[in-house]
């Protein structure tokens, strides 16, 4: 489903933000966006070495700890899904996935529940979701883990 459409039919008061500046990275988005580092998710697709796929949500500063996440999932191996792979699994590229309105299970790092409005991939390049927290746990219903470290 096209993310506004799913803000709209879930009655979201999440705002898709359009810039001309590029939110490729964090230091760009926090520039761009006039944020903390930590007010900017990530979303990740990652695929089990079982096939499974899962979004991963975690602060802009902060990395995926896979020995936490295979522990988590009680998986041998997990590896970030390839573009095509994260195409396939989302309808989005690697970059632009927004964290609500993706059909796969979503596992969350404990440490964003610490702010109140995120941002984060909205769907394209020059695109940004703005969301409260409370939205993204109703929208999700995540896994909620330690599972990152600081980049």
């Amino acid at each position: 489903m096209h993310l506004q459409r799913f803000i709209d039919v879930n009655g979201l008061s999440a705002k898709i933000i359009t810039l001309d500046s590029s939110t490729g990275t964090v230091e760009e988005s926090v520039t761009a966006l006039g944020c903390k580092p930590e007010e900017i998710i990530k979303s990740i697709v990652v695929v089990t070495n079982t096939s499974d796929f899962f979004l991963i949500i975690l602060q802009g500063n902060r990395k995926i700890r896979t020995k936490k996440l295979k522990k988590l999932l009680k998986v041998k191996d997990i590896r970030l899904a390839s573009p095509k792979q994260v195409l396939q699994a989302t309808n989005y590229k690697v970059g632009d996935v927004p964290p609500i309105g993706v059909e796969l299970p979503v596992i969350l790092d404990e440490l964003v529940l610490e702010q109140n409005m995120l941002y984060a991939g909205g769907g394209a390049p020059s695109k940004n979701l703005y969301l409260p927290v409370d939205e993204l746990l109703d929208c999700t219903h995540p896994l909620i883990a330690d599972i990152s470290v600081p980049i």
